[in-house]
């Protein structure tokens, strides 16, 4: 599953995906607001099953309880030059798709360019 994948790859050392719901659980039978970051979204080979099988743990873990103010916020994967060197230099073997042929520049918000994923890809997300 995409979740299990990021998170061994891209973020060692953190609470597992399964942990991380049940958590998300107990905040919404408490009765706070709920949100989720869907943190990098990265297209690959299966990405629709992939994402819609992320989804499905929330829904049943959720689908018996009255969730306040649920939220979702999507984050497409991006990368500025000085990232991408970062992220080669400090994980050299690293799987992460960082081809610029696949990205298109944006200007960012803190004065840098940035790649991100085409329009037509973005599109299909």
């Amino acid at each position: 599953m995409i979740a299990d994948y990021v998170i061994r790859y891209f973020e060692p050392g953190t609470s597992s995906f399964d942990e991380r719901i049940e958590a998300a659980g107990k905040i919404a039978e408490a009765g706070y607001p709920l949100g989720f970051i869907i943190a990098p979204i990265v297209k690959y080979d299966g990405w629709q099953e992939g994402y819609w099988h992320l989804l499905q743990k929330p829904h049943a873990r959720l689908s018996h309880v009255e969730v306040k103010d649920l939220t979702f916020e999507l984050i497409q994967h991006r990368f500025t030059k000085t990232a991408k060197s970062t992220i080669l230099k400090r994980y050299p073997k690293t799987i992460l798709n960082m081809d610029k042929e696949d990205r298109q520049l944006k200007w960012g918000r803190y004065g840098k360019f940035k790649y991100v994923y085409k329009a037509e890809t973005v599109g299909v997300f």
